[in-house]
């Protein structure tokens, strides 16, 4: 039978993991144990910098600890390719064949636990116990052709991919670092932020200088993979952070390589290196091979640029790459007064005259003089124009100012307006009367009423055409100051 040996590799990779040999016996039938896991590695490979610590109980706090470690994930605003050397590639694929025959072994474990339960289970009867001992032998025959498949090398972990797309720990980018204070330590600071590698260190300060100790550790391979020891003062810790993450770069890209920095202008220009789109607003190039580098940039707007490059390994060049805008059209600008001072999209050009190309975009022109309103104009995409903007006298309300003005002596001509209707109803009441009963008996009393009807009525018709008038001019100007 197979079982004996299916258990004796069960021990030996508890032993191999440095777990206690009892550990697998110890499973109990519903939990079964296992040991700590790596975090799952996702497409791309993450580092992550932890909060420095003292060296020593007795030092003195420092602020370094959490500037130290910002000052680094500054830096590394652009991480290379991570290469994973094939020894340490196979060391995971081994660690993580070993988990796989644990865990496949524990759970063999926890079958055979729940059989020896059911065997013993006092409560159930003959048939009962015969149909639960049946299907827990199905379990165990199924765990067992599993860890036997993962004893004979049928199903295990094959080595990661040597090439991993890198970057920082998203938690940088919002100043946060990781914290690897617990009893786990590192670990268990990489499992909690689900990062593939953890950069911490030890600050010890020493007559105005501080002794930084950085270590990094590998969370598939549960370990530290260097040290580095260094020093920096306490009061410019900026070239010691530059230093270091020169270092981690080097580290990270694991070969030798050519690195290229791109000022891009505009910022949102969309970038292609060698036909494959290049993201970020700064974007960086590594190149891991002498190489020639065609570069292509576009941006709505602007004129598209081609540029050949040529790199070396070891090479390390900064590049300012600007587009040329488009010119689309032009337009004039002339003023009233002349010579305002003219802006474009908040940017100073001149005093008018001026003329300003077009490029596709709607940008907006400001004028302004002293003891004159400020106005706004939006540009057209294309063609040419001539604009001519008239700047008021300034009156200390501003356009907001202007319209609610505007908008209360409306209001307040309205409401005459409305005043005036019921007194001209009333008089044309009263002149209908009177002309009525002058019709039927034409007697001076009823004359002299009639007349004085007439006069009240000419009266309130005037008045509530001049309000009618005074509102209809005032609802114009009040439309006018919110255009």
């Amino acid at each position: 039978m197979r079982q004996p040996a299916i258990i004796a590799a069960v021990l030996l990779s508890a032993a191999a993991l440095g777990l206690p040999a009892q550990t697998t016996a110890a499973v109990p039938a519903a939990t079964p144990a296992s040991p700590p896991t790596a975090p799952v590695a996702s497409a791309d490979w993450t580092l992550g910098l932890a909060r420095f610590g003292l060296a020593q109980a007795e030092d003195q706090p420092t602020t370094l600890s959490e500037i130290l470690p910002r000052l680094i994930a500054a830096d590394l605003k652009a991480l290379p390719t991570r290469h994973t050397p094939d020894a340490a590639a196979e060391e995971i694929a081994r660690r993580e064949t070993i988990r796989q025959r644990f865990l496949s072994g524990a759970d063999l474990a926890s079958k055979l636990d729940a059989r020896a339960a059911r065997f013993f289970d006092p409560s159930l009867d003959a048939d009962a116990r015969k149909d639960a001992l049946g299907a827990a032998d199905l379990q165990i025959a199924t765990a067992t052709k599993k860890l036997a498949e993962v004893v004979d090398g049928k199903v295990g972990a094959s080595p990661p991919s040597s090439d991993r797309p890198s970057r920082l720990w998203d938690g940088h980018a919002m100043g946060q670092l990781l914290d690897a204070s617990s009893s786990k330590g590192l670990y268990q600071a990489a499992k909690a932020a689900g990062v593939d590698f953890v950069v911490a260190g030890t600050i010890s300060l020493r007559a105005g200088y501080a002794i930084v100790s950085v270590k990094g550790f590998d969370a598939a391979l549960e370990r530290e993979v260097f040290a580095w020891k260094t020093f920096c003062s306490v009061d410019d810790p900026a070239p010691l952070a530059a230093d270091l993450a020169d270092r981690l770069e080097r580290w990270v890209a694991g070969r030798e390589f050519a690195r290229v920095d791109l000022n891009l202008s505009p910022a949102s220009a969309e970038l292609r290196v060698n036909g494959e789109l290049l993201s970020g607003v700064s974007p960086v190039i590594y190149s891991y091979s002498d190489a020639s580098l065609r570069l292509e940039a576009v941006a709505s707007g602007f004129s598209p640029r081609t540029l050949d490059l040529e790199v070396s390994l070891g090479d390390r060049k900064s590049l300012d790459l600007e587009l040329e805008p488009l010119s689309t059209g032009t337009a004039r600008i002339a003023t009233d007064p002349p010579e305002a001072m003219i802006s474009l999209d908040s940017m100073p050009i001149g005093k008018a005259p001026a003329v300003i190309g077009l490029d596709g975009s709607r940008g907006i022109v400001s004028a302004s003089a002293a003891g004159r309103e400020t106005e706004n104009f939006v540009l057209p995409a294309s063609g040419d124009s001539e604009i001519g903007i008239r700047l008021l006298p300034a009156d200390g309300l501003g356009p907001s100012g202007r319209i609610g003005a505007a908008k209360d002596r409306f209001y307040k001509s309205l409401g005459w307006f409305v005043l005036c209707i019921p007194a001209t109803t009333l008089s044309w009441g009263a002149y209908s009367g009177y002309d009525e009963a002058f019709s039927r008996s034409p007697t001076l009393p009823i004359s002299v009423s009639r007349d004085a009807s007439i006069a009240a009525l000419a009266a309130s018709a005037t008045a509530l055409a001049a309000a009618a008038t005074v509102m209809v001019v005032r609802l114009v100007k009040y439309l006018g100051a919110a255009h």
